[in-house]
């Protein structure tokens, strides 16, 4: 019976402990030069509590996230794994022992109070500190560790790309001064406490970001097939030139405009690029929408006789075809061929007249066939 409670004792201990040494987890979202912070608290039930705080900006500039630990003590750090007995071999830090560098005044002593010893787990002699930062997903920046810091600081250094990654904080120690002797100071370590948080971290790019160039050179781009544009309709507002020079002379300067401004066929992530790429390729479909009539004047107007002929013999032919063929896809074919065949030749005869022998008896015979048609195909 004994054993049984002994057991049942040592699996509710183990369901408490593994409570209180749960992981925080905390979702982070980063873009740049915005901070972001986060209200910790470091107890001791002998001295109650103290508020530190955790703030982290991403820089988009030099994609680095700059984490620091602000409160109202001195804070330490240990930035690799130790455990209590090295680091305190006696009543004070020895720094000496640590793995690692740290600057600071050598003459200087840290003191550990008691109640910050009896706060830690059992056995503590082989209690582990943790070291107070670590990070996944980028890479921290060497940089000076100092002993007594008035803020704790890490810079992570992320991928080219990257946007998603991770800090944890776990041990972070807090010290009071409490007398100076000559250049010598003796610091108390009244407070410590494993954090045991994690931030999971996404970062929000600026998809514009370093294309100032890319976006200065997409706008001059756009100014200036738009000023081109502009004066090309300009020139040609009324739709209408006067000679077949004229007409020629439209067309040279279209095909001319988009040689100069070819279509671009980039495409970018960033809005402001994008919609520059866009607005530059509608004026250059806009230059290839733009047309012409050629409208002679009326003493220079002639009617073009072989077109004429051959119009009508090409609405007779297909009317042969039509009263042949037994297939209605086809028949409806034909029949849309002399339909345009026609517009165009009246369009024809109404700009330019009849007024030779030869342009009238063209005309008669273009209205027979078209006569032909309808009453034939209608």
């Amino acid at each position: 019976m004994s054993n049984i409670k002994f057991y049942i004792c040592l699996v509710l201990f183990a369901a408490i402990t593994s409570v209180l040494s749960a992981q925080t987890t905390k979702p982070v979202e980063l873009a740049n030069q915005t901070p972001f912070t986060d209200n910790l608290v470091i107890s001791n039930s002998k001295v109650g509590d103290v508020p530190v705080t955790a703030c982290m900006v991403f820089d988009e500039k030099t994609n680095t996230v700059t984490l620091k630990m602000l409160s109202e003590r001195k804070l330490f750090g240990f930035w690799e794994e130790i455990r209590y007995k090295k680091a305190f071999p006696s009543r004070r830090l020895r720094t000496d022992r640590l793995t690692y560098t740290m600057t600071g005044n050598t003459s200087d002593r840290f003191l550990r109070a008691r109640h910050f010893r009896k706060a830690l787990p059992r056995p503590r002699c082989k209690y582990v500190f943790q070291s107070w930062v670590s990070a996944e997903g980028m890479q921290m920046v060497a940089a000076p560790r100092a002993i007594v810091n008035d803020t704790l600081e890490a810079i992570f250094s992320l991928p080219a790309e990257g946007t998603q990654a991770s800090i944890r904080l776990r041990d972070i120690l807090l010290m009071d001064e409490v007398r100076q002797k000559g250049v010598s100071r003796v610091y108390s370590l009244n407070y410590g406490m494993d954090l045991n948080t994690e931030y999971r971290i996404t970062i929000q790019r600026n998809p514009c970001f370093g294309l100032d160039k890319q976006i200065a050179a997409a706008q001059n781009a756009s100014d200036a097939v738009i000023r081109s544009y502009e004066a090309f309709k300009s020139i040609y507002d009324k739709g209408v030139v006067n000679s077949e020079d004229g007409e020629k002379l439209f067309h040279e300067l279209q095909d001319a405009l988009q040689i100069q401004f070819p279509v671009n066929q980039d495409s970018s992530a960033c809005p402001d690029l994008q919609q520059l790429h866009e607005q530059y390729n509608q004026y250059i479909d806009s230059i290839k929408a733009l047309s012409v009539t050629l409208q002679l004047p009326v003493d220079e107007r002639t009617l073009n006789v072989k077109i004429i002929l051959s119009n009508a013999r090409t609405i007779d032919n297909n009317v042969t075809r039509w009263l042949t063929t037994k297939d209605y896809y086809e028949r409806a074919d034909l029949a849309d061929q002399c339909r345009a065949i026609i517009n165009d030749t009246k369009e024809m005869i109404t700009v330019n007249g009849a007024r030779t022998k030869e342009e009238k008896d063209a005309v008669d015979v273009f209205k027979k066939a078209e006569q032909y048609f309808d009453r034939t195909c209608r």
